[in-house]
């Protein structure tokens, strides 16, 4: 068994895979005569430029923001010194974080103070315990200027303009607070040379990386795929050589080729700059090189050639680097990190270069690591253990036969060649595999709201940050430790979007946004499924009057199709109404819409009608059809609906009757399109709901509180949530489960009634 073990080792580690040659040893020579060049070339740029003994230079300015009357009377009559280092700066967000970042590397700060607007007479009007609150930005470049900041606000605030102002003007101040904010850097102590740090603590372990995995990926691939590939594996499977033979041989032979980058980094480190933690850094790139050569193995056993196994590894290896780059950018390191493989890795190395590793978290890091690679091991013997040869005599006709049987169940199953269903004439055009078909149906839809809908809150959330209740709420997100103060953050953030619903703006950058919506799904079946728009539900009049009469009546025009949704979908909703006005649950409090709020009642107009249609597009224009090709329609009729109602989840009060009642009236909706053959209809029956919910009864819709309504509606003292849906509004309440249910009896019977009556004309 030695002896295969060191023979495979040879042949593994002595091929260039890459180039198919061997690889002489005065290259590799050169190469690490190069790479010493280099480093040597850099290392004293560093020394020269950024001298070991030479301390980070400190900013010393502060930046006053929206500074009070009081505050440059105090600085005329108490501390004139601070003047010298304060630039006062006008500026109406309290937490534009990236302008006062800019601000101070512009102006060479480490900190930023802002004042509320009408700072003297809030304080002038208020209680001590409304005093507004006073807002820190510090930089996070040094350690040192956590302590500055504190000296600052000790000796220039506290012991200073507080008592300035309870001295001078009698007004009482005990705590006007000061929340801090840390803005980004990196938190390097005095003693580090801020260049020599990131290059140590960043780029050093991101080469490790790259070369240890790269080296894995050339040999590794190639040491048992590649053997596959070439059709000689199984000559050496039916060798006396044993299976742990072969995964040893060819594990070893990757590891040794994985350790020339590391070697060619540790070098220059071990001669010139030695010092005890560079031996972590040896334990942690041996850990890495092990277990990154166990996973190559692994797949290249459960591939069958070198394209295959690379195309598998790909993933992993961007992945790690994903990882690298996150703790690139991490100013601070959870301490768990640290005993993590990858993330364990990448700051161990870097504070091992830097003297500043610690031994529990390297230890526990490599001994996790080599789990992991004997688990890969193990696993990847397990894999070769399956490997098995059979021989068979079979004529050319027995072959013909087997293949033509064959490639008929195979497209008898084939959901491209023969699709399940048609719906709204909709064609495959391609095969997707069964999870990213289904993920990215269920995604895009959520991927596509959150730009936009964010897109659309960026107006709104800026107007709301100039405000003094900002402050009030970002404190509530910094100061979470317990369950209940998550709940009401979470509450509080839907109240928060309730607002933002009586936002001009926001309404309408919320219908531009729809808009936006519905053209990318155009042109995606436009340009990318090369379809009609009729595949998506969008028929015109001559493909309508191409439908059955049974399916369409008399409404043979899309124009036609929509006007009798809108009449639909607001028998619906009044349904509903009624239903709850006369179990008592609401009370209508009469006539609600002032003139001031006309244009928002205008914009809701235009935002419902995009609204509505996009929301029918994405799930029974485009979701349905495409998932009905595959699976069938009941399918996807369920999964559709299944999708409309999470994609409501996150909203206020939703329960489980809300979202039974979502996936109702979504089931409802796609079998009036399946029965229509378009979805002119149900888009017209969802802006109507929405509105007349809305902005017609004074409604909630699906847990958004709306403004601008013609009635003004509210729950009465014996109303039950059961029965009103509670904040989520009538779609988590049984009324309308009640009126759904109704619409499905209603649909059934006119449905019977038409077949009937054609029947009888044939």
């Amino acid at each position: 068994m030695k002896r295969a073990v060191r023979a495979l080792i040879r042949k593994t580690f002595g091929k260039n895979h890459s180039m198919r040659s061997q690889a002489s040893v005065i290259t590799l020579v050169c190469c690490l005569i190069f790479l010493c060049v280099v480093y040597f070339y850099f290392r004293s740029l560093f020394r020269y430029w950024y001298r070991w003994e030479r301390g980070p230079k400190l900013a010393r300015k502060v930046i006053l923001v929206n500074t009070p009357d009081s505050f440059r009377d105090y600085m005329e009559e108490e501390d004139s010194k601070l003047e010298k280092i304060v630039i006062e700066k006008e500026w109406e967000a309290y937490f534009d974080l990236f302008t006062f970042d800019e601000w101070m590397d512009k102006e060479n700060a480490f900190m930023v103070v802002v004042f509320p607007e009408d700072f003297d007479e809030k304080i002038l009007l208020k209680t001590v315990e409304e005093k507004p609150e006073i807002l820190t930005y510090c930089s996070s470049d040094y350690l040192n200027y956590t302590q500055m900041k504190e000296d600052f606000c000790e000796d220039h605030l506290n012991q200073g303009y507080f008592m300035y102002i309870q001295d001078q003007m009698g007004i009482p101040v005990t705590d006007l607070g000061m929340p801090d904010i840390w803005l980004s850097g990196d938190e390097y102590g005095d003693e580090e040379n801020v260049a020599v740090g990131r290059f140590a603590r960043m780029v050093m372990p991101l080469l490790f990386f790259i070369g240890i995995m790269y080296t894995c990926m050339l040999s590794g691939m190639n040491a048992i795929a590649g053997e596959k590939e070439r059709g000689t594996f199984a000559a050496l499977l039916m060798t006396p050589i044993s299976r742990t033979a072969i995964v040893m041989g060819n594990y070893l032979g990757v590891v040794l080729h994985a350790a020339i980058p590391a070697v060619v980094l540790l070098i220059p480190i071990l001669i010139f700059d030695f010092r005890l933690s560079v031996i972590l850094v040896i334990l942690l790139s041996l850990s890495l090189l092990l277990l990154m050569a166990a996973i190559t193995i692994l797949i290249s056993c459960m591939s069958n050639s070198i394209v295959s196994a690379q195309t598998a590894f790909l993933p992993i290896f961007l992945i790690v680097l994903v990882a690298c780059v996150t703790c690139m950018q991490q100013t601070t390191v959870n301490p768990v990190n640290y005993y993590i493989p990858i993330y364990g890795h990448f700051y161990g190395i870097g504070d091992g270069l830097m003297g500043t590793a610690s031994i529990p978290g390297v230890l526990v890091c490599c001994l996790s690591s080599l789990a992991l690679t004997a688990v890969c091991i193990l696993v990847s013997r397990r894999l070769l253990m399956t490997e098995a040869f059979t021989v068979a005599v079979e004529s050319k006709s027995d072959k013909e036969i087997r293949k033509a049987a064959e490639r008929a169940k195979k497209e008898q199953n084939d959901y491209v060649s023969r699709a399940r269903a048609q719906v709204f004439g909709y064609r495959p055009y391609m095969r997707k595999p069964l999870v990213r078909f289904l993920l990215g149906h269920a995604f895009l839809p959520l991927a596509l709201l959150s730009v936009f809908q964010t897109m659309a809150m960026i107006p709104a959330i800026i107007s709301y940050m100039k405000t003094s209740e900002s402050i009030a709420f970002f404190r509530m997100f910094r100061e979470l430790s317990n369950i209940d103060q998550i709940m009401d953050a979470v509450k509080a953030s839907g109240e928060l979007f309730s607002g933002f619903m009586r936002n001009h703006f926001f309404i309408l950058f919320m219908g531009i946004g729809y808009w936006c919506i519905i053209g990318i799904y155009m042109l995606l079946v436009r340009f990318r499924d090369g379809q009609s728009l009729a595949t998506m539900g969008f028929s015109s009049t001559e493909e309508l009057k191409a439908l059955p009469l049974s399916r369409t009546g008399k409404v043979r025009t899309p124009w036609k199709a929509y006007l009798r949704g809108l009449l639909t979908g607001f028998l619906l909703i009044f349904s509903v109404y009624v239903l709850l006005f006369l179990t008592g649950q609401i009370t209508c409090r009469g006539w609600a819409l002032e003139g001031k709020d006309v244009p928002l009642f205008l914009l809701y107009i235009l935002m419902w009608v995009p609204q509505g249609a996009t929301e029918e597009i994405m799930m029974r224009g485009y979701m349905m059809p495409r998932v009905a090709s595959r699976f069938g329609i009941p399918f996807s009729v369920f999964f559709s609906s299944l999708c409309f109602s999470i994609m409501h989840a996150g909203n206020t009060g939703f329960s489980v009757l809300a979202l039974i009642n979502l996936m109702l009236i979504a089931t409802l909706f796609a079998c009036i399109a399946l029965r229509c053959g378009h979805i002119w209809m149900v888009c017209a029956m969802h802006t109507m709901w929405n509105f007349c919910q809305g902005n017609v009864f004074g409604l909630e819709v699906s847990g958004n509180a709306q403004s601008a309504s013609l009635i003004s509606s509210g729950p009465t003292n014996k109303a039950t949530a059961l029965m009103s849906g509670g904040d989520f509004g009538p779609e988590g309440g049984l009324c309308v489960t009640i009126v759904i249910v109704i619409a499905f009896v209603v649909l059934a019977v006119t449905r019977k009634k038409k077949t009937s009556d054609q029947d009888i004309q044939k």
